[in-house]
């Protein structure tokens, strides 16, 4: 009875164990959004942050070196032209303004006494000479006369050269003192303080910065793809985060042929509308429309969540059809992009237009795994 039942037992264990052995593993298949990559034929916009910066933009500097006593100007006034910016204190400049005068009245004595001498010295000559004509005084005395005459010349020669460099040294002396005021060469915005009253400023440091109002630029880096696009005389569409509800157009004025070592070009936007409500330093939008007559290659654009970056660079996952209709094999591909633009990267190698690449869920993802799409 007791073999009977344990045989019973052994029978049931085996019809247990071959069941589980026929039960089927499913793999699982993760659902993931994906996207298409496209082809930019150049007849799109595309959209790149710039900076305001004014027109005119000039530092004022003293062309000599002192102490700041007066600086009566603030940030964001209005001065004209003409108009005082800074002084500095003349009295080291003063001192040898007044030694350069005295010098100069010291060498105009000097001259009026060499002329009094001179004409003393050629009314003798004069007298002698009508003497030696007449036999009435020797050979050497009437030539000591004429070399009295032609030193006392040379004199007068030499101390109106001396007035003369005094002169000029008393006018650079002047002008040394008028330095050191400071006026606007033009009408503007006092833009940049640099320095404070009682401060030393050397000759040509930056004492303040003078911007103009009229006609304001903005300045943008342009990517490499696009710059063979733009030239000047082209408009642009212009908007500031600081003006909302309101946009400007523009024209381009200055596109750069050389990046300066980076893979942007700065490009530069005169703003046509005018407005005192645009200043330096505002971040700016400018919209660039690419159209046909710009010319160009199409560029392969991959969706921005496409891509993603591994220990060996940026790569996708391009989705390949599977072994059934509703599902895909992801394959892990490695592309090099370039620019990023409103549509996506723009994809230099790797991809062709009309693949599809996953969006969503990249971090997950295997290469070689089954996936399905989110209908939704």
């Amino acid at each position: 009875m007791k073999n009977l039942l344990y045989f019973s037992l052994l029978l049931l264990l085996a019809a247990c164990g071959g069941a589980e052995e026929k039960a089927p593993v499913e793999t699982p298949v993760r659902a993931v959004r994906a996207d298409r990559v496209t082809l930019d034929d150049g007849t799109s916009s595309q959209v790149f942050n710039g900076v305001a910066e004014a027109a005119g933009r000039t530092p004022l500097s003293f062309r000599v070196a002192g102490t700041v006593r007066a600086l009566p100007v603030d940030l964001g006034q209005r001065v004209q032209r003409g108009q005082l910016i800074a002084t500095l204190d003349p009295a080291d400049l003063q001192v040898q303004q007044s030694q350069a005068n005295a010098q100069r009245q010291a060498s105009q004595a000097q001259l009026e006494s060499a002329e009094t001498q001179l004409i003393a010295a050629r009314a003798a000559y004069e007298r002698t000479s009508r003497l030696y004509e007449n036999n009435s005084v020797s050979l050497s005395q009437f030539e000591q006369v004429r070399s009295e005459f032609q030193s006392a010349r040379a004199q007068v020669e030499a101390a109106r050269s001396q007035l003369e460099a005094s002169g000029a040294q008393a006018r650079a002396a002047g002008n040394q003192v008028a330095y050191t005021r400071l006026t606007a060469p033009f009408s503007g915005v006092i833009t940049e303080k640099h320095v404070e009253e009682n401060e030393f400023a050397g000759s040509g440091q930056s004492i303040v910065t003078l911007s103009t109002e009229e006609n304001p630029e903005v300045e943008v880096s342009v990517p490499e793809d696009f710059v063979g696009r733009l030239a000047s005389g082209q408009r642009v569409e212009i908007s500031f985060s600081s003006i909302p509800g309101r946009d400007f157009t523009g024209t381009i004025s200055e596109v750069a042929y050389a990046a300066a070592g980076s893979p942007s070009y700065p490009v530069t936007i005169t703003v046509n509308d005018e407005t005192e409500a645009i200043r330096p330093g505002m971040a700016a939008t400018v919209r660039f429309a690419f159209g046909e007559q710009a010319g160009g290659d199409s560029l392969i654009v991959a969706p921005t969540a496409s891509v993603s970056e591994g220990p060996d660079g940026r790569y996708v996952f391009r989705l390949e059809a599977g072994d059934r209709a509703d599902q895909y094999v992801a394959r892990r591909v490695p592309v090099t992009v370039g620019d990023y633009t409103t549509s996506g990267f723009i994809v230099r190698n790797g991809l062709r237009p009309g693949d599809l690449v996953a969006t969503a869920g990249l971090k997950q993802l295997i290469d070689g795994m089954p996936v399905r799409l989110l209908t939704q």
